[in-house]
């Protein structure tokens, strides 16, 4: 099945965009992308945290965040299911790992916060 990755600092509407898919694949209008939607699992940055409360937000443990929603991601998408993550994963390295294990499409949202607090090497758009 599809792995959807959407990326950009805090508040670029990564969540937003995700909840917006999401609903769309349990609506009657066909959704815009062109991976199919239906039977769908959305794996918001926020609510991951929650789920593994044992990292904060250094380099070390954001890189750590995003490797255990990708396997997590891989997993349900072996299962059947289209994942659409929405977390920031904010350096180019970490999503080539990323990619590595999920084969995951990455959406790139520009905007947001902004500044040393927020990391992000934006990619290259063509």
């Amino acid at each position: 099945m599809a792995i959807t990755w959407i990326i950009g600092n805090s508040g670029a509407g990564k969540t937003t965009l995700a909840e917006a898919i999401q609903a769309g694949s349990k609506s009657q209008y066909q959704c815009i992308f062109p991976i199919p939607y239906e039977n769908c699992i959305m794996l918001d940055g926020d609510n991951m945290r929650g789920v593994w409360t044992d990292l904060g937000l250094n380099k070390e443990d954001r890189y750590e965040q995003n490797m255990r929603v990708a396997r997590l991601a891989k997993m349900l998408g072996e299962q059947g299911f289209n994942v659409i993550v929405s977390l920031i994963c904010p350096y180019k390295e970490l999503r080539k790992k990323v990619k590595a294990i999920t084969n995951c499409k990455f959406i790139y949202i520009e905007g947001g916060e902004e500044g040393k607090k927020y990391p992000f090497d934006k990619p290259k758009l063509y």
